[in-house]
């Protein structure tokens, strides 16, 4: 096994498998510009090695995939600094994660993602890309964006809508966490397995076994079932797309996920539930690079409102818990605020398919 100068990634060669696990516990591998860079640098390696005929991305812990991206990391880069040189350290931030995002979208060899714990935020864009993608039973999944003036980015507008646009636009309007069940049930991931599982999998691609060789168990536990009948006859329930409809009914439902939703909006910024129902909108249909490059202008203006500061300061600063969103609820926020965060970006980097294109930054 080898390591990264700064201990940012465990990776290991097991036959024709390259095993890359994240490795910064102690912030549950939140990404980082040097995490980013590194984990970069090790798909970089392992597409250009030929022994190489697979990767395998996990955590070298349980607790955690990765619990998102370093947003107080940006926060700190952009506090008291003026507009323009808050949207420049968002592009130069976003820019290099979301390259890392396409990579692994469009990586010339099959990545399997192992889920294991939290996988929020900046982690469930790095889980989406993969081929195959795995949890386990302790996995909680959720883009929590809006709990810090926020929205979900990372292309989320593209793989939460693609299954089912009505569950990743609810999902990504609530920040709601889901469980191992409810991630399989929404097809956000193929399989739950365990530890021994998990291992025997890693076994196959190591003597040089592809993914359809694999022996991946299709039959439907309980848990699943029961999950995708409770979510369709929930979504089923939505009236046509209007926000604040949807907001009435879900309030009103019994289905424990729309009750988890309503608290959330309890406490979360209404201008991000606003903007993430426009941008999910406008993104349904869009392919992954579209949408992140769509993320790139609309994060690095969000960076730069008040919105966001204020949602940091909050919950990962002072820790009070206590912020002060500007708007009291979605009605209230005005339409020409929204329209502001699509203005084009300036001499911005363009978001690629190409998995061998360079992360700056």
């Amino acid at each position: 096994m080898t390591e990264t100068p700064v201990s940012l990634l465990q990776t290991e060669q097991e036959g024709a498998l390259r095993v890359i696990s994240l490795h910064r516990p102690q912030a549950l591998n939140a990404l980082d510009l040097s995490l980013i860079a590194a984990l970069d640098a090790a798909l970089t390696d392992a597409f250009a090695d030929d022994t190489v005929s697979s990767i395998w991305l996990q955590s070298s812990q349980a607790r955690a995939f990765c619990a998102g991206g370093d947003v107080k990391a940006l926060y700190q880069a952009s506090v008291n600094q003026p507009a323009d040189v808050q949207r420049a350290e968002a592009v130069r931030y976003f820019a290099a994660e979301y390259q890392l995002d396409a990579k692994i979208e469009h990586s010339p060899k099959p990545i399997v993602v192992w889920g294991r714990g939290l996988v929020m935020g900046g982690g469930w864009g790095l889980f989406a890309g993969g081929d195959l993608k795995l949890v386990d039973a302790e996995a909680r999944f959720a883009m929590p964006e809006l709990q810090i003036g926020l929205f979900p980015d990372v292309g989320a507008a593209h793989f939460l809508q693609k299954p089912d646009w009505r569950a990743g636009t609810l999902i990504g309007c609530s920040g709601i966490h889901l469980m191992a069940s409810d991630v399989v049930a929404l097809d956000y991931a193929d399989r739950c397995v365990d530890e021994s599982t998990a291992a025997d999998l890693k076994h196959r691609l190591a003597s040089g076994s592809t993914l359809a060789d694999l022996p991946i168990d299709d039959s439907e536990d309980d848990s699943v079932r029961q999950s995708r009948e409770g979510w369709q006859a929930a979504l089923d329930t939505l009236p046509e797309p209007s926000l604040s409809d949807w907001m009435a009914q879900v309030s009103r439902s019994a289905f424990e996920p729309f009750k988890q939703a309503a608290r959330q909006w309890q406490t979360g910024s209404s201008l991000s539930v606003a903007l993430t129902w426009h941008h999910f909108r406008r993104l349904r249909g869009a392919s992954r690079v579209e949408a992140l490059n769509q993320d790139l202008m609309v994060g690095a203006h969000a960076v730069a409102e008040r919105e966001f500061l204020e949602g940091v300061r909050a919950l990962l600063v002072d820790k009070d818990k206590s912020p002060a969103w500007l708007y009291p609820s979605v009605i209230s926020v005005p339409m020409n605020l929204i329209d502001r965060f699509y203005r084009p970006l300036s001499d911005a980097p363009v978001i690629s398919a190409d998995p061998f294109r360079a992360i700056d930054g």
